[in-house]
C-alpha cells in the first residue's frame, strides 16, 4: 500500500460516521488485491449521498483511486469517474479531468465514447451548445456503425434528446428519446421523471412535422404515467390523432390551447390532423373504393375545395399512394404509409383479410368448376 493511500484511508477511519464499515471494506480489498470487487463495491460507493458534498469525491480519486486505476476495467473506470465530475466547481476542470481519464480508457471503444458522452453533457449544461452539438454529430455515425445494443446506447441518446429538446426540435427530439427508453428498463425511470418524459414525448410526436405515427407512443408503457393525472388530456389527445378523429381534437381544444407550444402551433396541428384522417379514411376503404370529396370535407370538417389540396399534400408527404380524379371530385388512392396500429385499425386490417380470403376461396371453386370446360 502506498504511503498516500494509506494516510488517505487512516484520516477517512478516523473520522469515522456513517461510512466507517465502508471504508474498512475498501482497505480490506485493496490490500487484498481484489481488484474486481474492489471495482464493484467503489462503483456504487462514489454514489453516496455522504460523498456528494466539497471536494470528497475528487480527494477520493487523487488519493485512493487513481492508485490502482489501471488495474480497473476501462469502461468501468469511466462508470466511477462519471459521479467524480460534478464534485469539480468549474465545467472547464470537469471536461479537463475527463479528457485525461479518455487518453488512459483510449484502447477501449466504448469507454472513448461514454468520455466523450460525458463531456458533451458537460458542455450541454453549461449551455455551449454548439460544442454539444458537435459531439452529437460526431457521435452519431459512430454508434450507427455498432452491430450490438450497448450500455453506452442509452447514454448518447439521453445526451442528444435533451440537446434537441433545448434547441426546440421536436422531430430529432422525438426520436433520440424513443430510442433512449427503448434502451432501458422502464421500471427503473422514477416516476417523476417518467411523467415529465411522457408529457414532452407526446408534445414532441404532435409538434414534429414529420411525425405521423402514433401508434408507437401509444403503446409504449411510459405513457401510462400520464393516466388519471391532469396530463390525461395528452393521451386523448394523442388518441385523437392516431385516429384522425377531428371531432375529438376540437373538443379538446380548451385544455390543449392551454398549452403555450400548443397554441401556437394550432395551424400545424390542423393541418397534421387533416392528414391523418385522410390516411385513415384510405386505409379503411382499403383501395376498394374511390373516396369522394364530400366524404372527406365532411369527416375533416373541410370545404370540398381544400380536399384537393389537403390529398396533394398527403401525396407529396409520401403518406399516400394514388391519384385524384377532379373531374368526378374523387380520390382513388391505392397505399397509405404503413403505421403501428391500434386495435380498431387491426380490427379493420383482419376484416379486409377474411374477405380477400373469402375472394380467393370464391375464385379457387370457380376456377374448379369450370377445370373441366378448359381441359377439354
Amino acid at each position: 500500500m502506498s504511503s498516500r493511500v494509506e494516510t488517505y484511508l487512516n484520516e477517512r477511519k478516523a473520522n469515522g460516521g456513517p461510512l466507517a464499515n465502508e471504508w474498512l471494506e475498501l482497505e480490506s480489498l485493496y490490500q487484498s488485491r481484489l481488484w474486481h470487487e474492489l471495482t464493484l463495491r467503489v462503483t456504487s460507493f462514489v454514489h453516496r449521498d455522504e460523498l456528494q458534498q466539497g471536494d470528497q469525491l475528487i480527494r477520493f480519486y487523487e488519493d485512493f483511486l487513481s492508485d490502482f486505476e489501471h488495474r480497473i476495467n476501462q469502461l468501468a473506470l469511466v462508470e466511477i469517474i462519471i459521479p467524480i465530475t460534478r464534485a469539480f466547481k468549474q465545467v472547464d476542470q470537469a471536461i479537463q479531468f475527463v479528457q485525461q481519464i479518455r487518453e488512459k480508457v483510449k484502447a477501449n471503444p466504448l469507454a472513448v465514447l461514454l468520455c466523450d458522452i460525458t463531456i458533451g453533457k458537460a458542455y450541454l449544461i453549461s449551455k455551449n451548445l454548439p460544442e454539444a452539438k458537435k459531439i452529437i454529430e460526431d457521435l452519431a455515425p459512430k454508434f450507427d456503425e455498432l452491430d450490438h445494443l450497448t450500455t453506452v446506447h442509452s447514454r448518447y441518446y439521453d445526451l442528444a434528446s435533451n440537446y434537441y429538446r433545448v434547441m426546440g426540435n421536436h422531430s430529432e427530439y422525438y426520436q433520440n428519446a424513443l430510442k433512449y427508453l427503448g434502451c432501458i428498463d422502464n421500471s427503473s425511470i422514477p416516476v417523476k421523471e417518467k411523467a415529465e418524459r411522457a408529457f414532452n414525448l407526446g408534445l414532441a410526436a404532435l409538434l414534429a412535422e414529420n411525425v405521423y405515427n402514433f401508434g408507437e407512443i401509444l403503446q409504449h408503457p411510459v405513457l401510462n404515467a400520464l393516466k388519471d393525472t391532469r396530463e390525461q388530456w395528452l393521451m386523448d389527445l394523442l388518441q385523437a390523432f392516431n385516429v384522425g378523429d377531428v371531432e375529438k381534437y376540437e373538443a379538446l381544444g380548451s385544455v390543449w390551447q392551454v398549452q403555450p407550444d400548443l397554441r401556437m402551433a394550432e395551424a400545424t396541428l390542423k393541418r397534421k390532423i387533416n392528414l391523418l384522417c385522410l390516411m385513415d379514411m384510405i386505409f379503411t376503404a382499403a383501395g376498394g373504393r374511390a373516396l369522394s370529396f364530400s366524404d372527406v370535407a365532411t369527416r375533416t370538417k373541410l370545404s370540398p375545395n381544400q380536399v384537393e389540396l389537403l390529398a396533394m399534400q398527403a401525396l407529396s408527404l409520401g403518406l399516400i399512394r394514388g391519384s385524384i380524379d377532379q373531374v368526378d371530385e374523387k380520390l382513388n388512392m391505392h397505399w397509405v404509409k404503413p403505421r403501428v396500429l391500434d386495435l380498431r385499425q387491426v380490427a379493420t386490417l383482419k376484416k379486409r383479410l377474411d374477405q380477400w380470403t373469402n375472394d380467393v376461396k370464391q375464385m379457387s371453386a370457380l376456377v374448379e368448376q369450370q377445370a373441366g370446360d378448359i381441359l377439354s
